[in-house]
């Protein structure tokens, strides 16, 4: 073999593998996307609840008329849009909730409207298309930016098409299977519908509608697993893709009970040719993404240090914008959780007025779109 050949083998090596720049520093794009920390929103589409339906739930709520766990407090908060966040406050992670609509019109009455002395009827055209609706209680606390699961897809993107270069958007998709009327039966409030296999083919038909059939701008389980026989080997042997790979590209990541989970995966053994990825338990073939809530469960920095993507929670239900305890945010900035979704990428605008809110925010030190992920990352 030439001197030339050599010399050129090299420098295809160091390229591929090398995680610092000829400085020494960390260079970003060789990062693999797990090794990497990202911000998340919860909720991301949701705008606060209508104020009338808001006060009367409250006061229900005293009374026990309202189920414990819809308590109105932790509706308290609000968002800006979805490319507001990125482009102001450098979210990469988005928390969408749907609900399956395949006739259309399901959740165009809204039930709580009445009782506050109003027409149940929307008037909005979009309610009454057939197709997965996003809303995060119906009837009750409606408000969303996106009426639309494709709404919300065209956005994320027109916008991933107009900046090639974004770090990569992860999306996390909570199919709803409980609404108003399973929560609180007899006030005519609507119920939700089952994912069988129908339901989970009529998102994966949404998702091509929008991305097209070659799925361009998607970064889909098959291109995780490439020569592997599982996603799931795939992500612990280390074939999730470098920053530079993933730039442009957008994850969907299903989040959806048992039976929905099943139908999928008998619609697409080991997610092949699937569009979506799925949040499964550790082990399963099909798992690369898990979810774990609380962001001091044991076991996180172990599923991290094994090659898999996990999704936490720095805060819940509004309490550390009240009170500013970081504790469960730097718990999961520690815990190495890629994930890190909050209510408050940025601090609650009432704080400076009023002692109720604090300063409580979610960002990075540096405010960029990543950070390093000190369990899985050893480029200083």
């Amino acid at each position: 073999m030439s001197r030339i050949s050599i010399l050129l083998l090299s420098v295809l090596f160091l390229v591929s593998s090398c995680k610092k720049d000829k400085d020494g520093a960390c260079a970003a794009d060789l990062q693999p996307v797990n090794q990497l920390q990202y911000i998340g929103s919860h909720n991301s589409y949701r705008i606060k609840t209508y104020q009338p339906i808001f006060d009367l739930v409250i006061t229900l709520s005293n009374t026990g008329v309202i189920p414990a766990d819809l308590d109105p407090n932790e509706w308290d908060y609000d968002h800006v849009g979805l490319i507001e966040q990125i482009e102001a406050y450098n979210v990469r992670s988005f928390e969408i909730d749907i609900y399956h609509d395949p006739e259309g019109g399901r959740f165009y009455n809204r039930q709580g409207n009445v009782f506050v002395g109003e027409s149940a009827e929307s008037g909005i055209p979009e309610l009454l298309e057939p197709g997965y609706k996003v809303i995060h209680i119906p009837d009750l606390d409606y408000n969303t930016h996106h009426y639309t699961f494709k709404d919300a897809m065209r956005t994320l993107r027109d916008w991933s098409a107009q900046n090639p270069n974004h770090e990569p958007i992860f999306v996390m998709l909570e199919l709803k299977d409980q609404a108003g009327g399973d929560l609180a039966p007899g006030l005519g409030f609507v119920t939700a519908l089952p994912y069988d296999a129908q339901a989970m083919q009529d998102l994966e038909n949404e998702v091509r509608e929008v991305y097209g059939n070659d799925l361009d701008g998607v970064y889909t389980p098959d291109m995780l697993r490439g020569d592997y026989a599982t996603v799931k080997e795939a992500a612990l042997n280390g074939s999730w893709p470098k920053l530079a790979e993933a730039r442009g590209h957008v994850f969907y990541i299903l989040d959806v009970n048992d039976e929905g989970e099943s139908h999928y995966l008998a619609a697409h053994p080991n997610l092949e040719g699937a569009s979506m990825f799925v949040f499964s338990n550790e082990g399963n073939p099909e798992t690369a993404f898990i979810k774990r809530d609380d962001p001091n469960a044991s076991d996180i920095r172990t599923l991290v240090e094994s090659g898999y993507f996990v999704r936490t929670r720095a805060d819940a239900g509004t309490t550390e914008a009240r009170t500013g305890d970081t504790s469960r945010r730097d718990a999961a900035f520690a815990s190495g959780a890629q994930m890190i979704s909050t209510d408050y990428y940025r601090a609650d605008p009432r704080h400076p007025n009023s002692e109720e809110w604090t300063d409580y925010e979610v960002q990075f030190e540096s405010r960029k779109a990543y950070q390093l992920n000190t369990v899985n990352n050893d480029c200083e």
